[in-house]
């Protein structure tokens, strides 16, 4: 009780002066990224290049014990008139003094845990909430006390699974307050066992539905003319997985979405496929269609939109220009005009190559920006005979052609996968009208294969073979699960699949004789005797594969991680600079990927984790110098949190670990300048 009524001194203050006071001094974080305009910008300049080398640590707090398996942490906290709120690696929400570290409250949802990215605060006089997902719920706890809104949903929760389809879900991501409404997405599987994609506003006081959009349409719905006929019965995805953008003063919400499912083979979904791989501008109120472009069509490259767009301003003779940023995957920056969806940028069109794969249809051609922030070439590196010799040979079988798309034989995506840019975002620095943006490169292995006829097999391709390998070898994404039974029991092994562990979602939407199935087949692949009755031809992902040397460094010529500052009204990059390391060679300094995003601030400082080896820096804007940098005790694979408290700046970072091979964390730690009172 005595944390319950600290937290409540902190909150209202000894009396309504010291409060207003208290507000004064206090800059908050209470959005996901920094604002509804996902701007990653804090207008504090306490912190500045002339004094950000004395940055020190003022607390650090344990979140709590670790996921089973492969834990992750990404949350980035928000804070709220001195309380920060954040999630453990087991998504146990916690309320801590901002200036000091000291918990308030916990509250356990009793659950597994998963990853997460942030949490989303409401208030209406003195009805302030802490929101957030833990894999298909939505919880909503009274702010002050960590308890459950008992009005909201059943006893604080509301299960999001949609009720048309028995499929993977999950959400990741904060989604967007707007007035009285909650929007959210969600992430589903890449097969065609998924969720169709749909945009959701429930009401923050009940948890019910108030409006939604179909960004998968509705037979005879808006955009399902881009579909051949039937084919929208069969297809999932199109589902915005990363998170969402709002524009207050317009009431115009941003939506981001991912590919049609199944991924990498689309015979069964003919046609451009709206409104997948696109940037859709929706009314917030309503959910009303406002305008939306499509970045890639009929998708087969898994070129899903990685993030939610950035609102920017950009001056052109004389005009300013608001405008919203989309970073992609291929590397591109796409800018359009808030209000009509006019590309500011010129976009041409690449012509596309024909499939190979019986019954895929290609689309002729790709719109494709003229603004790039990575090379669009792969180049072997030339970091050693030894290393230049390996992914030569590794790529010789490979289709090398720009579009060249999914084959049995494999072609070479890059960037890969996971980009060019991904899910940490941008940020915009209004001074100058930049765009702040960390990205990497490395090149993929883009394969397929027949689907099995097996019965186990054919639902493991369809389940499992996207992470862990047409051969049960492992992926970049997944383990190896050759001899798992030697190291897991029938009894383990099935609840593995049923629940998950790490980042791998639970396949509760299978049935129990087709999770049997695929244990039996990864248990014992050569006893499989049932024979499925589909005798389609048709194909399926030989899982993430990247294209890396001997020594499992990036295959390709350096940079492999950058951060950059592009020049909105331009589109030209002003600096770049090679961004992290990797720990097995830690003294190359040619970039690393990376994972999160960066904060920019009003006194010109960039801070940003992201990176395997576990450094947090500080950069200038101006010239992308390094300022000032620190250890965390795990990588930093999230973006921090800028704030003040009683006029003193703080930054804060969690480090969860967990990518990469990077060992995982459950600490919080905030920096501020040393405390010379």
């Amino acid at each position: 009780m005595k944390k319950i009524f600290l937290l409540m001194s902190i909150i209202a203050g000894c009396s309504s002066e010291s409060n207003q006071q208290n507000n004064a001094l206090n800059e908050n974080w209470d959005t996901y990224l920094g604002n509804p305009g996902r701007s990653h910008y804090s207008p504090l300049t306490e912190i500045t290049q002339e004094n950000v080398s004395q940055l020190e640590l003022a607390w650090s707090y344990d979140s709590g014990e670790l996921r089973e398996g492969s834990s992750s942490m990404y949350t980035s906290p928000i804070i709220v008139d001195g309380v920060l709120y954040g999630l453990s690696p087991k998504l146990v929400a916690f309320a801590l003094n901002a200036a000091t570290g000291e918990e308030l409250w916990r509250y356990d949802t009793g659950g597994p845990g998963a990853s997460q990215r942030g949490m989303m605060w409401w208030e209406e006089n003195d009805d302030k909430r802490i929101i957030y997902t833990a894999g298909a719920e939505l919880i909503a706890l009274d702010a002050s006390t960590g308890q459950p809104i008992t009005s909201f949903g059943d006893n604080g929760r509301v299960d999001l699974r949609p009720a048309e389809k028995d499929a993977p879900f999950f959400t990741s991501v904060p989604g967007v307050v707007f007035q009285d409404k909650l929007i959210l997405g969600f992430s589903t599987s890449e097969s065609a066992n998924s969720h169709s994609g749909i945009i959701r506003a429930l009401n923050v006081h009940t948890g019910q539905e108030v409006w939604r959009f179909n960004s998968l349409p509705l037979e005879g719905g808006l955009g399902s003319e881009t579909w051949e006929e039937g084919s929208l019965a069969r297809a999932g995805g199109a589902n915005n997985w990363t998170g969402m953008t709002l524009d207050e003063e317009r009431g115009m919400l941003y939506v981001p979405t991912g590919s049609a499912n199944p991924d990498f083979y689309g015979a069964t979904r003919t046609g451009d496929n709206l409104f997948a791989n696109s940037l859709i501008a929706l009314g917030a109120s309503t959910g009303e269609y406002r305008w939306h472009y499509q970045t890639v069509r009929h998708d087969l490259w898994d070129r899903d939109l990685p993030s939610p767009p950035t609102l920017v301003q950009l001056e052109r003779d004389g005009l300013l220009i608001d405008a919203v940023a989309v970073t992609t995957k291929s590397g591109h920056l796409f800018l359009f005009n808030r209000d009509t969806g006019e590309s500011l940028y010129e976009i041409y069109e690449a012509t596309g190559v024909p499939s190979q794969l019986s019954g895929e249809v290609v689309s002729p051609t790709q719109p494709v920006s003229s603004v790039a922030f990575t090379r669009q070439e792969f180049e072997i590196t030339e970091r050693s005979s030894a290393a230049s010799d390996f992914v030569a040979e590794l790529i010789a079988p490979l289709d090398q052609r720009p579009w060249a798309p999914p084959s049995i034989e494999g072609a070479l995506l890059y960037p890969a996968y996971d980009g060019g840019a991904e899910w940490g975002g941008s940020a915009y620095d209004p001074n100058g009208h930049k765009l702040i943006l960390n990205a990497q490169e490395i090149g993929g292995i883009l394969k397929v294969y027949e689907r099995p006829s097996g019965y186990g097999s054919r639902l493991y391709a369809e389940n499992c073979g996207i992470c862990h390998g047409a051969n049960r070898e492992g992926t970049d994404r997944g383990p190896s699960l050759d001899r798992l039974n030697e190291r897991l029991s029938i009894v383990q092994t099935n609840n593995l699949v049923l629940q998950g562990r790490g980042n791998m979602p639970g396949f509760e939407s299978l049935e129990s004789h087709e999770r049997n199935a695929i244990i039996s087949y990864i248990r014992n692949p050569g006893s499989e005797g049932l024979i499925s009755d589909n005798n389609e031809i048709d194909y399926t992902f030989a899982g993430y594969t990247q294209v890396r040397d001997h020594e499992g460094l990036p295959g390709n010529s350096p940079p492999w991680g950058t951060l950059n500052s592009i020049d909105l009204a331009t589109g030209k990059i002003d600096w770049q600079i090679n961004f992290g390391n990797y720990p097995s060679h830690p003294n190359l300094n040619w970039g690393s990927e990376n994972y999160g995003g960066p904060v920019v601030t009003a006194s010109g400082l960039i801070f940003i984790g992201a990176t395997p080896d576990r450094k947090f820096r500080v950069y200038s804007t101006e010239n992308g110098s390094l300022l000032w940098e620190t250890e965390l005790p795990a990588a930093g694979f999230t973006t921090p949190s800028m704030y003040s408290v009683d006029g003193r700046q703080y930054v804060v970072i969690a480090a969860g670990g967990g990518k990469l091979g990077a060992p995982s964390g459950s600490k919080y730690l905030a920096f501020s300048l040393p405390d010379f009172d």
